[in-house]
């Protein structure tokens, strides 16, 4: 369930670049991006990418074009085209590709390579360099990255158990309103872990996260009333 949800993210990163692009002209991109803009190669990429009939082999040669020349952006979406969208997938190759980006700051490829060595996607599972990515990218905040940090913390996967660090992480991105999280810190609230125990702060926050569909969060008020 987690890896279709990690997956999925990279699918809603890649078309919420589609509204921005519908008006600009496939020709005035193609100008730009073959005179060399590593920015428009990027949005003639997604052009074919996202189009009602895409053309993944276009898509990533223009990502390539701007990858090859260390954009960051081109690195990540050409390293999510190896992880999702090629037949078959290629994920040592999306993990170059992702760690490219990563290091130079890139927070949504910092969570993707994240996902991999947590998942063991194209790697050996490895929790304490997941959570490096992760911490890297949730400074940035990027609340998928948020969340996964405090359930590392909860759990004591790839660092020592730590509760406090857990409700911090789980609190950045229930602030970002990502209900999952939100039921995470209830849930804290509720047993006292890294926190003082408060059954009204943990009401609250359960409300938030059932008012945005979490049926975990529905379950656990209804419990505490």
């Amino acid at each position: 369930m987690r890896t279709s949800r990690a997956l999925l993210s990279v699918l809603i990163t890649f078309a919420a670049f589609f509204q921005g692009l519908a008006q600009t002209g496939i020709t005035e991109l193609t100008q730009k991006a073959t005179a060399g803009d590593p920015a428009a190669q990027v949005d003639l990429g997604m052009k074919y990418a996202l189009a009602a009939h895409r053309n993944i082999p276009e898509a990533m040669k223009w990502f390539r074009m701007a990858a090859d020349h260390g954009y960051a952006d081109a690195q990540y979406r050409l390293g999510g085209m190896y992880d999702v969208a090629v037949i078959p997938q290629s994920p040592a190759e999306a993990i170059k590709w992702y760690t490219l980006a990563a290091k130079q700051g890139h927070k949504d490829a910092q969570y993707r390579l994240g996902v991999m060595y947590d998942q063991a996607r194209g790697t050996t599972q490895d929790y304490a360099e997941a959570a490096r990515w992760y911490q890297r990218a949730a400074v940035q905040k990027r609340p998928e990255a948020q969340f996964r940090l405090g359930e590392m913390y909860e759990k004591g996967l790839g660092v020592p158990r730590d509760y406090a660090s857990a409700m911090k992480w789980y609190l950045s991105a229930a602030q970002q309103g990502r209900p999952e999280a939100e039921y995470k810190v209830g849930y804290l609230y509720e047993k006292g872990m890294g926190t003082s125990p408060s059954k009204q702060d943990a009401i609250a926050w359960y409300q938030k996260s059932s008012g945005h569909g979490y049926p975990d969060a529905t379950d656990a008020m209804k419990a505490l009333e």
